[in-house]
């Protein structure tokens, strides 16, 4: 069963690595086919073990002879059928995955809407999280609108409930023309930009709601048009100028918005977000406008809330809200690690600080701020241990609760029901799921009366999670909680044998250690060693007495003993973590934090056993309870952080490596194997057998530990322009150096260096960045250089910036980029061919924009060349051109302010003459970049076009052959992947 299983997963993780979903009509004769093998598989092993079961034997020798001869008949059939039966799962198991990734890719947003204002009613079905970039919330969608010039919404869709004195009153408008309906997903994601929802004054907004309310109430006695008209008016500007402020989970809105598909960054070894959307569930992204059409117009058809009280299926998600509130309450604002506390007890982690989050990955406790594996199994068992109790002690004399049911049974599923409440509070992330399944699976055997082997439990909990969320087996979430649990699963398993083997030899030397009987032994009758009567009260008190001193000695080693023992299992068991996780830490992150088995060893008991039980405990306590409970849990966390940040802080703290090929990855996971599984006797008594087995697991590891990415050859380069929207990262490698020019934009709360530069340098093992070029003082280039240069400050910096700039000041070495400066490294020459002297104190002075001063660089060896030209303009290439037409030849060319009609003229593209030219934009950028002029002036000049958006990382290696250009989209496509037009 267990192969089956493993085949159905792998059947499902198969499915997502195809670049388009299968289909046809072999597809689907072979799923009917390799179903129909299933169930006749099954069928055949149900009617075989029915008629072995109608066989009665005659005789215990007939039973052998026929066990005998069975199992000399049926052992190849029975490979044969668990072959077969691998092969449809696996099977089947691709045929589900398709089916479900079409149900979920079908509810699509049309390409025609994006962009397009529209008008979306639904309710608010996830808990509103503060981001940089405002409030952002997933959103149900009931109905959607086209809001075209001139149209509006009917009255039945503007209905919105307003207080009075009488309760609420429905207040409707309506429209002459009315919008089109269309179609939008179900399920979207929205963001309510922080500053479109307080851009007036608090007591602007107070003034609003009070003018409704007198209106409201003076219009029961009037019964004014006017007056309802325009209590509505002020009704609607006040909400939605407190509307992002007071969003509640579960509430019902009419919302103005602006969507498209799911798109992310895509890069070598970079985050999925397209991936992560629809994991969600999310189909669509936009965000709310802060004002639709202006004046009338923008208060008919603007934000509104049609209905304050949660609606129903959604007063879960309402009650989790108020927890949340309740939490933040009770914390306080000054209390940093509230988000922590939060995570713990209500698996949102938004409030945690990014900087915290490397913190806790450096030190491998990261695992332990989400509700995990270990978390459900505490309360789980705490749960269980407490009505187990309770249960054996419910005995009265007419009835008796253990006479009733057994009370281990009662007990087992009293924590199954606690496990399957706290997964619902956390939100059911995948070690919850994991978690939860696992305890489902040992509770549904113990009530069976089987037990339930560990790998039996793992590989269905596997199954069950892929069967319902198939795309968890290509997150890495997945692995890691798995894989943490199977590294355990294997070292009790070792613990147990070795204690099985000590036992048996125990048992065998037991009868030359026993002195019970020994003829000398005192008291033995007839010996010399007899009793003297005469003397018999005084042996007696020294008896007593050293039987008192032994017992209370004998207590204090027992308890010494189980002490060592917890303390020798728990290392064991983070030894057996640490090693199971290696492979996949560095396939996923590139990293292994040495320091994580001293964290953990501090960090799980004092999260477990303090924090954790603090944190739920406050869940059901008052509010002044609630409040010390949590200060008292957040003091522990304080020292913990701080305790975790100085070790983080050490050089050594993190074993960095490039992410190694799938062969060294898979070397890897046998090494794992091969370190922890138990041995048989015979091989652990001989140490040299022993030794030499450990240390060949850890040689086949030794490949992923050190593994580095290739690096160009002398007189050879590469560079790779980074997917990082609208803005400028490229990376240029020579066969010992690394340079970095420019650094994308700012992301909301993060930026493209921390998301997306860092991330990508690290997971090509590049450990030393020589020099980082920051071309100028946009923060489309500059955006990330803060967190690049956090992660490698030795980089030396050359920019334009001017001295005041923060970017400049954080800089450990500072040159300013000057036209004619030029560097070769080896057998590569770098050269800058902007700014001169006068551009820059012109732009320093104020004279001229920052994209005047532009550092813009060449890259070339004996044959080819690339042209990085920043946000250069028509002037600047105009004096670049006056300067030296010649040197501006390459091969590659960054177009100028990504494809600007004010950049690009026809001399410059003449004079670059390029082979290949890259547009780095974001996709429907505001801009409108690149201009369809500039793209066709690149055109006529027959140079081949890349677009990040399009094509995402693109990377060009430079050797003797010539230059060979590849993206990650082409290479790494996924069904998921949105199709991006190419205007190109």
């Amino acid at each position: 069963m267990r192969v089956v299983l493993l085949a159905w997963v792998a059947g499902v993780w198969w499915l997502q690595q195809a670049s388009a979903l299968p289909g046809g009509r072999f597809f689907a004769a072979a799923t009917g086919a390799a179903g129909g093998a299933l169930a006749a598989c099954a069928i055949w092993a149900v009617m075989r073990r029915g008629h072995e079961g109608a066989q009665v034997p005659t005789g215990r020798g007939g039973t052998d002879f026929a066990r005998g001869s069975a199992r000399a008949d049926d052992g190849w059939r029975q490979r044969c059928v668990v072959t077969v039966l691998a092969v449809c799962a696996a099977l089947l198991g691709y045929s589900w995955a398709a089916f479900r990734a079409e149900a979920r890719l079908s509810d699509r947003l049309s390409l025609a809407l994006e962009g397009a204002d529209l008008a979306v009613i639904g309710v608010v079905a996830g808990l509103p999280v503060s981001t940089g970039e405002g409030l952002r919330f997933t959103f149900d969608v009931e109905r959607a609108y086209r809001m075209d010039d001139g149209c509006a919404l009917a009255a039945s869709e503007t209905v919105a409930t307003v207080p009075s004195e009488r309760g609420h009153r429905a207040v409707a408008t309506g429209g002459e023309a009315l919008c089109a309906q269309v179609h939008v997903p179900m399920h979207i994601e929205l963001v309510w930009p922080g500053g479109s929802s307080f851009g007036r004054r608090a007591g602007a907004v107070a003034d609003d709601i009070e003018q409704a309310g007198r209106l409201l109430t003076g219009s029961a006695v009037a019964e004014g048009a006017d007056d309802i008209g325009q209590a509505q008016r002020l009704w609607a500007r006040a909400a939605a100028a407190a509307g992002a402020g007071r969003l509640r989970a579960g509430e019902r809105w009419r919302l103005p918005v602006r969507l498209r598909a799911p798109r992310g960054f895509a890069n070598w070894h970079g985050f999925d977000a397209e991936l992560m959307a629809l994991v969600r569930g999310i189909r669509a992204t936009g965000y709310v406008r802060a004002s639709y059409g202006g004046g009338g117009a923008s208060r008919a058809n603007g934000a509104r809330r049609l209905q304050s009280g949660p609606m129903p299926g959604y007063r879960f998600a309402a009650w989790r809200e108020r927890l949340r509130d309740d939490f933040r309450i009770a914390l306080g604002p000054s209390a940093r690690y509230g988000g922590v506390l939060m995570a713990l007890a209500l698996g949102e982690r938004g409030d945690i600080a990014d900087d915290d989050w490397q913190v806790f990955a450096d030190t491998g406790v990261s695992h332990l701020l989400a509700i995990s594996g270990l978390h459900v199994s505490l309360v789980a068992g705490v749960f269980a241990a407490l009505i187990g109790m309770l249960w054996r002690r419910a005995c009265g004399r007419r009835f008796s609760l253990p006479l009733w049911w057994p009370a281990p049974k009662a007990a087992a599923v009293a924590g199954l029901l606690a496990a399957v409440a706290y997964g619902a509070i956390a939100g059911w992330g995948v070690p919850v799921r994991r978690a939860v399944g696992m305890v489902a699976i040992l509770v549904v055997a113990l009530l069976n009366g089987r037990f339930a082997a560990p790998s039996y439990a793992l590989i269905w909990a596997l199954a069950a999670i892929v069967t319902f969320d198939p795309w968890a087996v290509a997150t890495p979430g997945l692995w890691l909680s798995f894989g943490a649990v199977a590294a355990l699963a294997m070292a009790a398993r070792r613990h147990e044998s070795r204690r099985w083997a000590r036992r048996r030899d125990g048992l065998g030397a037991s009868g030359d250690n026993d002195v019970s009987h020994a003829p000398n032994a005192p008291g033995a009758s007839g010996a010399p060693g007899a009793v003297d009567p005469i003397r018999a009260p005084e042996r007696s008190r020294e008896a007593r007495d050293v039987s008192g001193n032994e017992g209370r000695a004998g207590v204090f080693a027992r308890w010494r003993a189980v002490i060592f023992a917890g303390l020798w299992q728990s290392a064991q068991a983070q030894y057996a973590v640490t090693i199971g996780l290696v492979p996949l830490t560095l396939a996923w992150f590139g990293a292994v934090p040495l320091l994580g088995p001293l964290a953990n060893a501090v960090a799980i008991p004092v999260m477990t056993l303090i924090v954790t039980p603090l944190a739920l405990v406050s869940l059901l306590l008052p509010e002044t309870l609630a409040h010390w409970a949590l200060a008292l849990a957040h003091i522990v966390v304080v020292w913990l952080a701080d305790w975790l940040r100085t070790m983080a802080a050490l050089p050594w703290a993190v074993w960095r490596a490039a992410v190694a090929p799938p062969w060294a990855q898979v070397a890897a996971v046998g090494g794992v194997i091969v370190c922890l599984t138990p041995l048989p006797a015979g091989v652990r008594r001989a140490k040299a057998w022993f030794v030499g087995i450990r240390f060949a697991g850890f040689a086949l590891m030794s490949p992923a530990w050190l593994a580095s990415s290739h690096r160009p050859e002398a007189n050879e380069f590469r560079v790779t322009m980074l997917d990082i929207g609208q803005g400028n990262a490229v990376l240029v490698e020579t066969a010992t150096r690394t340079l970095l020019f420019d650094a994308g934009p700012p992301l909301g709360r993060s930026d493209a260096g921390r998301r997306v530069i860092v991330p990508y340098l690290r997971a090509h093992g590049i450990e030393r960045l020589d020099r980082f070029v920051v071309s100028h003082a946009h923060d489309d280039h500059f955006g990330g250089a803060l967190s690049v240069l956090r992660a490698y400050p030795d980089a030396q910096v050359f920019s334009s910036l001017p001295a005041t700039h923060r970017v400049r000041r954080a800089a450990a070495a500072h040159r300013t980029c000057l036209a004619g400066q030029q560097w070769t490294w080896d057998g590569v020459t770098f050269r800058f061919l902007h700014p001169d002297a006068m551009t820059l104190r012109d732009g320093w002075g104020g004279r001229i924009g920052p994209n005047g001063v532009s550092c813009v660089l060449r890259i070339s060896n004996a044959k080819h060349s690339a042209l990085l030209a920043a946000d250069a303009e028509a002037p600047q290439e105009s004096t670049m051109l006056a300067r030296s037409a010649a040197g501006l030849r390459s091969n590659i060319l960054l177009v100028p302010h990504h494809g600007s009609l004010t950049s690009s003229t026809g001399a410059f593209v003449n004079a670059v003459s390029p082979d290949h030219v890259v547009f780095q934009t974001g996709y429907r950028n505001r801009f409108g970049h690149p201009r369809p002029a500039v793209v066709a002036r690149y055109r006529a000049a027959d140079a081949r076009l890349w677009q990040t958006v399009t094509h995402g990382g693109i990377r060009f290696s430079i050797t003797r052959k010539g230059i060979e250009a590849r993206s990650y989209r082409e290479e790494y496509r996924r069904y998921w992947h949105a199709d991006v037009p190419n205007t190109s």
